[in-house]
């Protein structure tokens, strides 16, 4: 017999990003999306996975525009990022996405407005192989 209590609602605020195993801080990610196009061959969809765009506060640190230089200079740095929704402020994993051998198509650092009071930011956009929604418990693939 169905619970006759509501599943409940999970917040977007709560959440953390891993780039291998270091976890990096960032205020927003970008919506995780998979799909799928019928051109292409009778019978032979296209899957693919939209990019993911990573922003954070700017700091002195230059580790992600350091990822993608060694990019454009033709390493093949590729890294697993790991997703985690949160179910409260450093609570327990409730979701969690792996972005499979992710690299930086590109970085953008702020833009500079003499008129603004803002919090400079950077932008670093994923392209990545796969799109795996994982078990919160043991960190393994669901299905």
């Amino acid at each position: 017999m169905p619970s006759r209590h509501p599943e409940a609602l999970l917040r977007v605020n709560y959440f953390e990003v891993l780039i291998g195993n270091r976890k990096v801080g960032f205020a927003e990610v970008g919506r995780l999306t998979s799909e799928t196009e019928l051109a292409g061959l009778p019978g032979r969809p296209i899957h693919r996975f939209a990019t993911v765009v990573l922003r954070r506060a700017l700091t002195t640190s230059t580790e992600l525009y350091d990822w993608r230089r060694l990019i454009v200079s033709g390493k093949d740095d590729r890294r697993d990022v790991t997703i985690r929704q949160l179910s409260a402020p450093g609570g327990t994993i409730v979701n969690s996405w792996r972005l499979t051998r992710a690299w930086p198509c590109r970085w953008s650092g702020p833009a500079f407005d003499a008129m603004k009071n803002d919090v400079a930011c950077e932008e670093l956009e994923l392209t990545f192989d796969d799109l795996v929604w994982l078990s919160p418990d043991a960190g393994t693939t669901k299905g």
